[in-house]
């Protein structure tokens, strides 16, 4: 559900979050919680401070930095809350073999592998597959990059469509479903019951889901000027060997190009929340809330109490 930020109405608080294993996660600008369904089938409820660097540095909440900065604070806080849920939704006796599983080093290295799949997937592999079509990127390099582009939102919505034919991952989908009508609930000033919360839809326009078709989208326009910029300031780029041309780009689509797109796909997530009703907006919206039609799905009564639950822990 992306980061809080400040389009709430006034007076009220914006919240965010995410499904995590048996559970939801929600934070506001200060706190988050966590609820989850134990095995035995209570709910048991973590509040945390959200320690933002942002809170501290009013530089970081400037347009176009902010969304870097909650790029990297999502990720830490989502593998963080993940791990927490999957401890808490374990049988007992796993629980004690793997107290451990907090630790700030685990969370750090359990990013890596995450990186490194989402640089093979959506970064080489659509590459490779481009020079597999017949398309010479020393004849038309802004061409390849285009294609390789749309072969990456390609790449993406083939993964997305997989991963939820798989059991566990549809239940998560309900979490994250049940995130997003409590969200709707308590944005509509209702009580945060069930017979409330359930009337809600699934689809929400400040989805995170929406933030990374907007990345996706925007690399297919971004990644080619990057080439050509790379062009203009070093004219025998296309001569240097296939490898060492590849791991500059790879390398500046990381570093220079992904926060940028970052950033920019943030701001958009916010002018979009802020004018959904706008024809424009609308229609700006339209394919993230599709895409939310695979990674949401309607929960059921139980799955709705413990997003409730985690709703009112950061009120």
């Amino acid at each position: 559900m992306g980061r809080p930020d400040d389009t709430a109405p006034p007076g009220k608080a914006r919240i965010g979050g995410q499904a995590v294993i048996e559970g939801v996660m929600i934070r506001n600008r200060d706190k988050y919680s966590i609820a989850v369904r134990k095995e035995d089938g209570t709910i048991e409820v973590a509040t945390r401070a959200v320690n933002s660097p942002a809170s501290r540095h009013k530089i970081l909440r400037s347009p176009f930095i902010r969304g870097v900065v909650s790029l990297i604070e999502n990720l830490v806080l989502g593998i963080k809350s993940l791990l927490y849920s999957a401890e808490i939704a374990m049988p007992e006796e796993e629980v004690k073999e793997k107290k451990d599983n907090r630790s700030g080093i685990l969370v750090a290295f359990g990013m890596i592998p995450a990186l490194l799949l989402g640089v093979a997937l959506f970064l080489v592999l659509p590459n490779i597959a481009t020079h597999f079509i017949g398309v010479v990127e020393k004849d038309s390099p802004f061409l390849f990059n285009i294609i390789a582009g749309v072969l990456r939102l390609c790449v993406f919505l083939l993964y997305i469509g997989l991963i939820s034919l798989m059991k566990d991952i549809r239940r998560t989908f309900q979490y994250h479903g049940a995130e997003h009508k409590s969200i709707f609930c308590y944005e509509d000033d209702k009580p945060l019951v069930v017979e409330e919360v359930k009337k809600y839809k699934t689809l929400h326009p400040r989805c995170g889901t929406s933030f990374l078709f907007f990345v996706l989208f925007i690399t297919i326009i971004v990644f080619p000027l990057i080439t050509v910029v790379v062009e203009v300031l070093y004219k025998d780029f296309m001569t240097l060997h296939i490898l060492y041309r590849k791991l500059l780009m790879i390398g500046l689509h990381i570093v220079v190009a992904l926060p940028l797109i970052a950033s920019i796909s943030y701001e958009l997530l916010k002018l979009s929340d802020r004018h959904k009703d706008s024809i424009l907006m609308r229609i700006l919206i339209a394919p993230g809330l599709l895409l939310q039609r695979i990674t949401t799905k309607e929960p059921d009564d139980s799955q709705l109490e413990v997003a409730i639950e985690a709703v009112k822990a950061v009120l």
